[in-house]
């Protein structure tokens, strides 16, 4: 199982496992996709948090399947605006 301590390489199979793109995560928490690149390229190390984060998107994923899908940038301009 994917926990605290994981390698860039599960952070990715994790992303895989939830059908995300990196700019899927990073829309998600409110990042850059270069950020989360500089993580899965080692040019910055894996924040706990977002081992974290993403150990409990995968928990969710477990529970819900389906119902767990990416965001987009139309679902969150929605969101922001309140539509």
């Amino acid at each position: 199982m994917i926990g605290l301590g994981m390698t860039t390489d599960e952070f990715r199979a994790g992303l895989d496992t939830l059908g995300w793109k990196q700019t899927d995560f990073a829309l998600a928490v409110g990042l850059s996709k270069v950020a989360v690149s500089h993580w899965l390229t080692g040019t910055a190390p894996l924040p706990l948090w977002a081992q974290s984060h993403l150990t409990l998107l995968l928990k969710l994923h477990n529970l819900a399947g389906d119902l767990l899908t990416p965001p987009t940038k139309a679902a969150k301009i929605k969101a922001i605006e309140g539509n």
